[in-house]
Protein backbone atom coordinates (compact mmCIF):
# COMPACT_ATOMS: atom_id res chain seq x y z
CA UNK A 1 0.00 0.00 0.00
CA UNK A 2 1.26 3.45 -0.86
CA UNK A 3 2.22 5.70 1.78
CA UNK A 4 2.66 8.62 0.18
CA UNK A 5 0.06 10.22 -1.81
CA UNK A 6 1.75 11.35 -5.45
CA UNK A 7 2.40 14.85 -6.97
CA UNK A 8 0.08 14.28 -9.33
CA UNK A 9 -2.54 13.26 -6.76
CA UNK A 10 -2.90 16.92 -5.85
CA UNK A 11 -4.86 17.95 -8.64
CA UNK A 12 -7.65 15.96 -7.82
CA UNK A 13 -7.08 17.01 -4.03
CA UNK A 14 -7.84 20.84 -5.10
CA UNK A 15 -11.04 19.66 -6.69
CA UNK A 16 -12.34 17.18 -4.14
CA UNK A 17 -10.91 18.45 -0.46
CA UNK A 18 -10.47 22.43 -1.23
CA UNK A 19 -10.25 24.33 1.74
CA UNK A 20 -13.12 26.35 1.20
CA UNK A 21 -16.66 25.94 -0.30
CA UNK A 22 -19.30 28.02 -1.51
CA UNK A 23 -22.99 28.05 -0.13
CA UNK A 24 -25.36 27.86 -2.66
CA UNK A 25 -28.79 29.73 -1.53
CA UNK A 26 -31.24 30.64 -4.23
CA UNK A 27 -31.37 34.21 -4.98
CA UNK A 28 -34.84 35.89 -4.62
CA UNK A 29 -34.74 39.52 -6.25
CA UNK A 30 -37.83 40.80 -4.05
CA UNK A 31 -36.26 39.82 -0.71
CA UNK A 32 -32.38 39.78 -1.14
CA UNK A 33 -30.31 42.88 -1.11
CA UNK A 34 -27.22 43.49 -2.72
CA UNK A 35 -25.62 43.03 0.32
CA UNK A 36 -27.50 40.01 1.47
CA UNK A 37 -26.62 38.24 -1.77
CA UNK A 38 -22.46 39.28 -1.14
CA UNK A 39 -22.70 37.74 2.15
CA UNK A 40 -24.80 34.46 1.15
CA UNK A 41 -21.85 33.84 -1.48
CA UNK A 42 -19.16 33.74 1.08
CA UNK A 43 -16.83 30.92 1.60
CA UNK A 44 -17.45 28.12 4.25
CA UNK A 45 -13.98 27.19 5.46
CA UNK A 46 -12.69 23.48 6.53
CA UNK A 47 -10.46 20.89 6.44
CA UNK A 48 -10.35 17.42 6.54
CA UNK A 49 -8.85 15.77 10.33
CA UNK A 50 -8.10 12.13 9.89
CA UNK A 51 -9.42 11.48 13.45
CA UNK A 52 -12.00 14.16 13.66
CA UNK A 53 -13.22 14.11 9.59
CA UNK A 54 -14.55 17.69 8.59
CA UNK A 55 -13.64 20.27 11.14
CA UNK A 56 -15.72 23.64 10.10
CA UNK A 57 -14.99 26.79 10.97
CA UNK A 58 -17.63 28.18 8.91
CA UNK A 59 -17.69 31.64 7.48
CA UNK A 60 -15.44 34.55 7.46
CA UNK A 61 -15.98 37.39 10.23
CA UNK A 62 -16.32 40.78 8.83
CA UNK A 63 -14.06 42.60 11.13
CA UNK A 64 -10.36 41.28 11.20
CA UNK A 65 -7.93 39.67 8.50
CA UNK A 66 -4.78 38.36 9.74
CA UNK A 67 -1.55 38.83 7.58
CA UNK A 68 1.79 37.80 7.11
CA UNK A 69 3.97 40.87 5.75
CA UNK A 70 7.80 40.36 4.25
CA UNK A 71 9.96 39.90 7.38
CA UNK A 72 11.41 43.08 8.76
CA UNK A 73 8.68 45.46 6.96
CA UNK A 74 8.08 48.83 8.88
CA UNK A 75 4.97 49.30 10.40
CA UNK A 76 4.78 52.51 8.37
CA UNK A 77 5.14 50.20 5.01
CA UNK A 78 2.81 48.05 6.09
CA UNK A 79 0.42 50.82 6.54
CA UNK A 80 1.11 52.23 3.44
CA UNK A 81 0.12 48.76 1.23
CA UNK A 82 -3.22 48.23 3.52
CA UNK A 83 -4.25 52.18 3.02
CA UNK A 84 -4.33 51.49 -0.81
CA UNK A 85 -7.99 49.45 -0.04
CA UNK A 86 -11.01 50.39 1.08
CA UNK A 87 -12.06 47.77 3.25
CA UNK A 88 -9.06 49.56 5.90
CA UNK A 89 -9.44 51.17 8.48
CA UNK A 90 -6.69 50.86 10.88
CA UNK A 91 -3.55 48.00 12.23
CA UNK A 92 -5.39 46.35 15.38
CA UNK A 93 -2.41 45.09 16.70
CA UNK A 94 0.41 42.44 16.39
CA UNK A 95 0.58 38.62 17.11
CA UNK A 96 4.05 36.82 17.20
CA UNK A 97 4.58 33.65 16.39
CA UNK A 98 7.68 31.10 15.57
CA UNK A 99 7.26 32.19 11.89
CA UNK A 100 7.10 35.74 12.41
CA UNK A 101 4.87 38.33 12.96
CA UNK A 102 1.11 37.92 11.99
CA UNK A 103 -0.42 41.89 11.76
CA UNK A 104 -4.01 42.33 13.16
CA UNK A 105 -5.72 44.39 10.06
CA UNK A 106 -9.21 45.96 11.10
CA UNK A 107 -11.59 46.75 8.58
CA UNK A 108 -14.44 49.62 8.03
CA UNK A 109 -17.66 49.78 10.05
CA UNK A 110 -19.98 47.34 8.33
CA UNK A 111 -17.56 45.23 6.58
CA UNK A 112 -19.00 41.69 5.88
CA UNK A 113 -17.80 38.29 5.21
CA UNK A 114 -17.50 39.55 1.76
CA UNK A 115 -14.95 42.59 2.50
CA UNK A 116 -13.19 40.35 4.28
CA UNK A 117 -12.20 37.54 1.59
CA UNK A 118 -11.92 40.63 -1.16
CA UNK A 119 -9.48 42.02 0.77
CA UNK A 120 -7.78 38.96 1.31
CA UNK A 121 -7.26 38.10 -2.23
CA UNK A 122 -5.64 41.62 -3.22
CA UNK A 123 -3.78 41.60 -0.32
CA UNK A 124 -2.21 37.95 -1.55
CA UNK A 125 -0.98 39.80 -4.86
CA UNK A 126 0.90 42.39 -2.90
CA UNK A 127 4.98 41.13 -3.11
CA UNK A 128 5.22 42.53 0.62
CA UNK A 129 2.32 40.14 1.61
CA UNK A 130 3.40 36.30 2.23
CA UNK A 131 -0.22 35.29 3.45
CA UNK A 132 -3.67 36.93 4.69
CA UNK A 133 -6.36 34.78 6.54
CA UNK A 134 -9.75 35.61 7.94
CA UNK A 135 -11.03 35.30 11.70
CA UNK A 136 -14.16 33.71 11.53
CA UNK A 137 -17.89 34.29 12.63
CA UNK A 138 -18.06 33.03 16.12
CA UNK A 139 -20.22 30.22 16.95
CA UNK A 140 -22.29 31.55 19.69
CA UNK A 141 -23.56 33.88 21.34
CA UNK A 142 -21.40 34.38 24.43
CA UNK A 143 -19.78 37.85 24.59
CA UNK A 144 -16.62 36.32 26.34
CA UNK A 145 -16.15 33.35 23.23
CA UNK A 146 -12.87 34.44 21.42
CA UNK A 147 -13.10 34.48 17.83
CA UNK A 148 -10.81 32.00 15.77
CA UNK A 149 -8.36 32.86 12.38
CA UNK A 150 -6.06 31.21 10.86
CA UNK A 151 -2.34 31.76 10.60
CA UNK A 152 0.36 29.86 8.59
CA UNK A 153 1.19 27.37 10.87
CA UNK A 154 -0.11 23.87 11.41
CA UNK A 155 1.03 21.01 13.11
CA UNK A 156 1.69 17.36 11.68
CA UNK A 157 2.25 14.32 13.90
CA UNK A 158 3.82 11.11 12.17
CA UNK A 159 4.71 7.61 12.79
CA UNK A 160 7.75 6.84 13.71
CA UNK A 161 10.46 6.20 11.30
CA UNK A 162 8.91 8.17 8.42
CA UNK A 163 10.60 11.96 9.06
CA UNK A 164 11.93 11.12 5.20
CA UNK A 165 8.60 11.08 3.94
CA UNK A 166 7.33 13.77 5.66
CA UNK A 167 10.47 15.83 4.56
CA UNK A 168 9.81 14.98 1.06
CA UNK A 169 5.79 16.14 1.63
CA UNK A 170 6.74 18.99 2.64
CA UNK A 171 9.28 19.97 -0.36
CA UNK A 172 6.22 19.19 -2.61
CA UNK A 173 4.32 21.57 -1.38
CA UNK A 174 6.45 23.83 -0.95
CA UNK A 175 6.52 24.35 2.96
CA UNK A 176 8.88 24.36 5.55
CA UNK A 177 9.58 22.18 8.84
CA UNK A 178 9.87 25.52 11.30
CA UNK A 179 10.82 23.64 14.51
CA UNK A 180 10.27 20.12 15.86
CA UNK A 181 9.11 18.71 19.53
CA UNK A 182 10.76 15.66 18.68
CA UNK A 183 11.15 13.44 15.41
CA UNK A 184 7.62 12.84 14.91
CA UNK A 185 5.78 15.82 16.25
CA UNK A 186 6.58 19.10 13.86
CA UNK A 187 5.48 22.63 13.30
CA UNK A 188 5.35 23.53 9.84
CA UNK A 189 5.19 26.50 8.19
CA UNK A 190 3.37 27.87 4.60
CA UNK A 191 2.98 31.17 2.27
CA UNK A 192 0.97 32.06 -0.36
CA UNK A 193 3.46 30.07 -2.73
CA UNK A 194 2.65 26.88 -0.80
CA UNK A 195 0.34 24.15 -2.78
CA UNK A 196 -3.08 26.09 -1.07
CA UNK A 197 -3.43 27.53 2.22
CA UNK A 198 -2.99 26.10 5.09
CA UNK A 199 -6.68 24.31 5.12
CA UNK A 200 -6.10 22.83 2.05
CA UNK A 201 -2.11 21.86 3.40
CA UNK A 202 -3.76 20.18 6.82
CA UNK A 203 -6.40 17.92 4.59
CA UNK A 204 -3.43 17.01 2.08
CA UNK A 205 -1.44 15.89 5.07
CA UNK A 206 -3.89 14.09 6.93
CA UNK A 207 -4.66 11.98 4.02
CA UNK A 208 -1.03 10.60 4.04
CA UNK A 209 -0.29 7.30 5.16
CA UNK A 210 2.34 7.51 7.45
CA UNK A 211 0.96 10.89 9.34
CA UNK A 212 -1.33 10.59 12.17
CA UNK A 213 -3.07 14.02 12.47
CA UNK A 214 -2.26 17.72 11.05
CA UNK A 215 -4.22 20.52 12.08
CA UNK A 216 -3.53 24.13 12.10
CA UNK A 217 -2.16 26.68 14.64
CA UNK A 218 -5.16 29.01 15.09
CA UNK A 219 -5.30 32.09 16.95
CA UNK A 220 -7.61 33.15 20.04
CA UNK A 221 -8.68 36.82 19.42
CA UNK A 222 -10.18 37.24 23.03
CA UNK A 223 -13.07 40.65 23.06
CA UNK A 224 -12.35 43.40 25.06
CA UNK A 225 -12.61 42.44 29.46
CA UNK A 226 -15.46 44.55 30.93
CA UNK A 227 -14.49 48.09 32.10
CA UNK A 228 -11.36 47.58 29.39
CA UNK A 229 -10.83 49.79 25.71
CA UNK A 230 -8.90 47.46 24.18
CA UNK A 231 -8.72 43.95 24.07
CA UNK A 232 -7.12 40.96 25.56
CA UNK A 233 -4.17 40.40 23.19
CA UNK A 234 -4.47 37.35 21.01
CA UNK A 235 -2.39 33.88 21.41
CA UNK A 236 -1.97 30.76 19.40
CA UNK A 237 -2.88 27.38 19.76
CA UNK A 238 0.51 26.52 20.27
CA UNK A 239 0.66 29.12 23.26
CA UNK A 240 -2.53 27.99 24.90
CA UNK A 241 -2.01 24.48 24.24
CA UNK A 242 -4.82 23.54 22.25
CA UNK A 243 -6.00 20.79 20.23
CA UNK A 244 -3.00 18.47 19.29
CA UNK A 245 -0.67 21.14 20.61
CA UNK A 246 -2.23 19.93 24.42
CA UNK A 247 -1.91 16.62 23.39
CA UNK A 248 2.01 17.39 22.41
CA UNK A 249 2.54 19.04 25.99
CA UNK A 250 0.95 16.17 27.54
CA UNK A 251 3.27 13.49 25.59
CA UNK A 252 6.51 15.75 26.73
CA UNK A 253 5.81 15.69 30.30
CA UNK A 254 5.37 11.83 30.01
CA UNK A 255 8.91 11.91 28.74
CA UNK A 256 10.21 13.87 31.58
Amino acid sequence: MNRFLSLASFSILALSLFSCEKEYIEPTLETTTQAEARTASCDQYFYFHKVYGKVNYGKAAGEVVLVGFQEGLSLEARQKVLSKYSQFQSIDGEVALDSGIITEVKLVPGATCFDAEKLISKLLKEKTVSFAYPVFEKKTADPEEPALGLTNEFMVSIEAGTLKHLEKLVAITNTKILFSFSDEVHVITSDKKSTGNVLALCSIFNLQGFVQAAEPNVIYKFPPLELEETPVAAQSAKIFKKGNFKAVKHRLMQQK
